[in-house]
Parts: C-alpha cells; structure tokens; sequence
C-alpha cells in the first residue's frame, strides 16, 4: 500500500523538521539526560556543558531531517513509497541522526565512539518516537479528512452526472469495476500509468487535480478514441481538445498542454502518426 502525498508534503516535511528538534530541546531541558555504563563519566561533562551541547545536538538533528526530507521528496518524485519503504525510510533517520550525534559527543568529551552509541540510539529513539507516532496520526487524520471531501465530491458529481443522463461525462472505475470519479469530458487532460495506478489529471474550475485511482492504463484503452482521449505513448492518454502544440525535439515529440502546471507530455513513435493525423483532423 502506497503511503498517504500527504507525507511528502512540502509544507508538512517543514513543519515535522522545525518540531522534532524543538522538542528533543524541550525534553532534555525538561527531563535531565542520564547515563549509564561505560557512559557513567559523562553525566557531570554533559551538565556542565549542557548550553553548548544541546544547541548542537538539536542543529545535528535538523540538519539530518533536513537532508532526509528533501532526498525523500525529490525521490517521490519518481518512485512512491510503500508503508513499509516509508517505515524503513524513518528508521534510518533516527539511526543516521544517532550516528552524526554520538560521533559529536564522542569528539567533544574524548569518549570511544562506541562506548556511547548504545545510550545515543537508544535516547534518540525514546525521544523520536513521540513526535513521528504524533506526526503520523496527525497525516493519518488529514488524509482521512480529505478523502472524505473527495468522497462527497464525487458522491455529488456522481448525482448531477446521472440528472444530466452522463453526457459527456466519463465514469472512472477501480481495479473492481467500481466508479471512483465521474468528470466532465472536457475537463479530463490526460491519464498517466503509474505501476498499478492511474493518474488522472482534470482541470476542477481553473484549478488542477490529480487523482489516483488503483487499475492500470490498458484497462482504460476503451476510452481512447472517445471524448478526445487518444493513446499517445505506453503510459499516457491525452485529450486532443488540451493540447497546444505537437513539437519535435531531439528527444523526441512532446504534446504541449494548453494548461499551467502541466509539463509537456511524451509521444512514442509507434503513436506519433496517428495523433498528428488527428490533431490536424
């Protein structure tokens, strides 16, 4: 199961990287570190140089979240994760965040790395833990607000398209033969395959939308060739009636979209006569 675009939000990775060092600052001001083991000799260091080692420890950590998050949105970018890559994902934060911090402390007070990277990772991971569950079900919480939204929407579009007897309508169904989206043919810019999801991205009053539904590209073959859909390339239908302009580019040819915010999309070869053929029809 793919994870929620919630989580690679921009806006919500900036906020998730401000609010994690801010409360490993507030709880380790609040509730004193202790050490244990090898790591005895540093409980009196750690306190009497608290003011310098905090700040750092917090900067360490915004700064490794900082990264993380933006080689995670700049990879989903290509490749949507699964829970469980998601999962694997944040794991290796806290482990890298753990790595950077103990090499830090072991530098500043003369300690073996080692000696401190069992109480740094285990810290780490009691004080992350809070803020990545609240995090989540914060995600978790808007997602299901959202969906809710698009599910009234539809259930209305779904109303008005059967009063209007579905003219020039398209009705979107899942994998399971049921209707997830129904949207004006005019509106619909093109469909994209993305693994075992279909991308459709349809203009919404002058705003742009892009709505998932899980079933592949081959099964809406039926489509092309109807409501000004046609097949331009493996893993795209686009509608003639929003394309600007055919260019050819050493790369290839490009269907430019008469729409802001949609990037120019791919004609394969093999589909490249019988499009021209129609967009000069």
């Amino acid at each position: 199961m793919r994870i929620s675009e919630q989580y690679y939000s921009i806006k919500n990775n900036i906020l998730f990287c401000v609010a994690v060092p801010l409360f490993v600052m507030l709880f380790m001001v609040i509730y004193q570190p202790l050490f244990y083991g090898e790591a005895d000799m540093l409980q009196h260091e750690w306190h009497e140089h608290e003011s310098l080692c905090l700040p750092v420890v917090c900067a360490i950590t915004l700064g490794v979240l900082a990264a993380s998050r933006t080689l995670l949105c700049l990879t989903l970018v290509r490749h949507n994760l699964s829970r469980r890559e998601w999962l694997l994902w944040q794991a290796t934060e806290w482990v890298v965040g753990s790595l950077f911090v103990d090499l830090f402390l072991s530098l500043f007070f003369g300690m073996g790395y080692f000696a401190l990277l069992p109480h740094i990772l285990l810290t780490a991971f009691a004080l992350v833990v809070v803020p990545y569950i609240c995090y989540w079900l914060a995600i978790e919480l808007i997602d299901r607000d959202i969906r809710l939204r698009q599910s009234d929407k539809l259930l209305e579009e779904m109303r008005q398209g059967i009063e209007r007897n579905e003219v020039g309508m398209i009705r979107f169904a899942d994998e399971k033969g049921n209707v997830k989206l129904v949207v004006g043919a005019d509106r619909v810019i093109y469909l994209e395959s993305a693994g075992n999801y279909v991308t459709i991205c349809y203009d919404d009053d002058g705003k742009l939308v892009r709505y998932s539904l899980r079933n592949t590209l081959k099964a809406m073959d039926s489509l092309a060739g109807t409501n000004g859909l046609v097949r331009c390339h493996r893993s795209f239908l686009v509608n003639l009636n929003h394309v600007r302009t055919l260019r050819r580019t050493p790369q290839g040819i490009y269907a430019e979209i008469g729409h802001s915010g949609v990037d120019d999309i791919p004609v394969s070869k093999s589909y490249a006569s019988d499009l021209i053929r129609l967009f000069g029809s």
